[in-house]
């Protein structure tokens, strides 16, 4: 529950109480009077001795062991202005503007100087307009009071009317059956709180102040003066509102000896005692108990929502609402949900983009280390590479030389021979190797058939299989002579089919053998 410390502020004196208010049930632990007596009291509170008077506070709170909490204060009926306003029934936004435009008409302080509340009253008059019960302090009051809770080092929460609280304070009596309630709350009923420096006297119908008035300390001192003083506020009361007399009076005191025994027979109306403390405080005895009546009853007030007048926050004029401005707040909601979708999903993309980089990074440095690695690897391989590109497949010429043959047996390879071409200081060669061919035959046109052959098969696209072949003739021996490039195994493209020469071609005939042999050919 919340914990509050409420403040009643009399002129003579200041009594305090501590507690808990929530959720319509108030419960006071510990109760505090620093008035005349033993020491001189507190001075009256004003702009002036505010602050001491607040460190003073704390102090004597602090011995007490009351700890800190939100502060309830009210004031004496004295330092008010109540005026019961009368207005069109407007709409609630705008009914605390019209009712402090219509108690400004009716007070003569500026309106920079005062704090103005109200509390709406039950019912409409006869014309159809409202009833509302205008308060007004002065502003000066309310700085001191906020004064003095910044010296105590509390935090100021309300600013009531003392008889607010103290109907607040009899209205929980009848909750806990400390007092007899009236038979309908819609009855008028009076309260009494009595003071050291003088009481107050207010008019509850409907659980709300209708009525207030200060009784001075004078009258207070006189049986008489008082019974007049109750006659007279009864009377008036009755002036006002004949439909609702009032049918009892409360008087905030602890037992029925005091003004209930006196009052009972004066005023022709039942009178009650009741306890504000309501037996909490035992330590505060006799009829110093009733002084509480406002600092109980700020407890009780709060408990409910809020309280009924509260200068600390007073009723203020609401902004109208525009018909689109619901509209405009979802679509600005939504907005930036959709703003907000939006960067988480950028977020998400970019964490993803960052993650890939990092992972690229990594492969990136590995690959890097690979190829360093690799390096002398490479440098051997393209040392192969320049190796190879020099070697030529003699097989595989000698093998595609022989498909180039003319058919028949009319010539004859005698010498085939290859040798490597080297490079010269530049490293360049005009082809790989040097291929030499001897032939033996007594048809030249059979050498020209072989040069044709070689020279048709010679490009293979862009590429030159032989460079610079020629012939070179003596008598029946016939040499050429002709580069080779090298060619990869797979650029062997020729499938011969041929049958073998005949190896005894050219051997010397038997002795025996006739002079005219139909195989022998010259």
């Amino acid at each position: 529950m919340s914990k509050y410390i409420a403040i009643d502020l009399e002129s003579s004196g200041l009594y305090v109480v501590a507690g808990t208010a929530r959720s319509g049930t108030a419960k006071i632990e510990q109760a505090l009077s620093w008035a005349a007596g033993a020491d001189p009291g507190p001075p009256t509170l004003s702009q002036e001795n505010a602050r001491s008077l607040g460190e003073q506070l704390r102090d004597r709170l602090k011995a007490a062991g009351i700890p800190a909490a939100p502060v309830l204060v009210s004031v004496g009926r004295d330092r008010v202005i109540l005026k019961e306003i009368r207005h069109p029934a407007v709409h609630a936004r705008e009914e605390p503007a019209l009712v402090r435009f219509q108690a400004m008409k009716e007070i003569t302080d500026s309106p920079d100087d005062v704090v103005i509340d109200y509390v709406p009253q039950t019912g409409t008059t006869a014309e159809g307009e409202k009833r509302a019960l205008a308060v007004v302090l002065r502003k000066d009051v309310l700085t001191a009071i906020q004064t003095m809770c910044t010296a105590a080092g509390f935090k100021l929460a309300g600013v009531t009317p003392r008889p607010f609280a103290v109907a607040s304070g009899l209205l929980r009596a009848f909750h806990t059956a400390s007092a007899p309630p009236p038979e309908s709350l819609s009855e008028s009923f009076a309260v009494l709180s009595v003071g050291a420096s003088g009481g107050e006297y207010a008019v509850i119908r409907e659980g709300e102040v209708c009525f207030s008035r200060a009784v001075p300390a004078p009258v207070l001192a006189s049986e008489p003066q008082l019974t007049s003083e109750i006659r007279r506020n009864l009377a008036v009361f009755a002036g006002q509102d004949p439909s609702h007399p009032v049918k009892a009076l409360y008087i905030a005191e602890s037992g029925p000896i005091g003004w209930t025994s006196r009052l009972r027979a004066a005023v022709g109306i039942p009178v009650h005692p009741y306890d504000p403390l309501d037996g909490a405080a035992p330590d505060i005895t006799g009829q110093a108990r009733g002084h509480f009546a406002g600092a109980a009853g700020l407890l009780a007030a709060r408990a409910g929502s809020v309280l009924p007048i509260n200068f600390a926050s007073p009723r203020q004029p609401r902004a109208e609402a525009h018909p689109l401005k619901q509209k405009v707040l979802l679509a600005a909601l939504v907005a930036m949900l959709l703003i907000a979708a939006g960067a988480v999903f950028g977020w998400m993309q970019l964490q993803a983009a960052n993650n890939r980089l990092v992972m690229l990074e990594t492969r990136k440095v590995a690959l890097q280390e690979s190829v360093t690695r690799l390096e002398p690897l490479e440098k051997q391989y393209q040392a192969v590479e320049q190796w190879q590109s020099r070697e030529v497949a003699w097989l595989d010429e000698l093998y595609d030389m022989a498909d180039r043959f003319p058919n028949g047996d009319r010539m004859r390879l005698t010498q085939f021979s290859g040798t490597a071409i080297q490079p010269d200081r530049a490293g360049k060669q005009e082809a790989q190797a040097r291929l030499e061919m001897k032939l033996a035959t007594s048809v030249p046109q059979q050498v020209d058939d072989l040069m044709t052959a070689i020279e048709r098969d010679n490009k293979v696209g862009k590429k030159l299989l032989y460079v610079g072949t020629q012939k070179i003739a003596q008598q029946d021996v016939f040499t050429i002579i002709t580069k080779v490039n090298r060619r990869l195994p797979n650029e062997y493209t020729r499938f011969p089919a041929f049958s073998p020469p005949n190896r005894n071609l050219l051997a010397a005939p038997p002795k025996d053998a006739p002079a005219q042999d139909p195989d022998y050919e010259p």
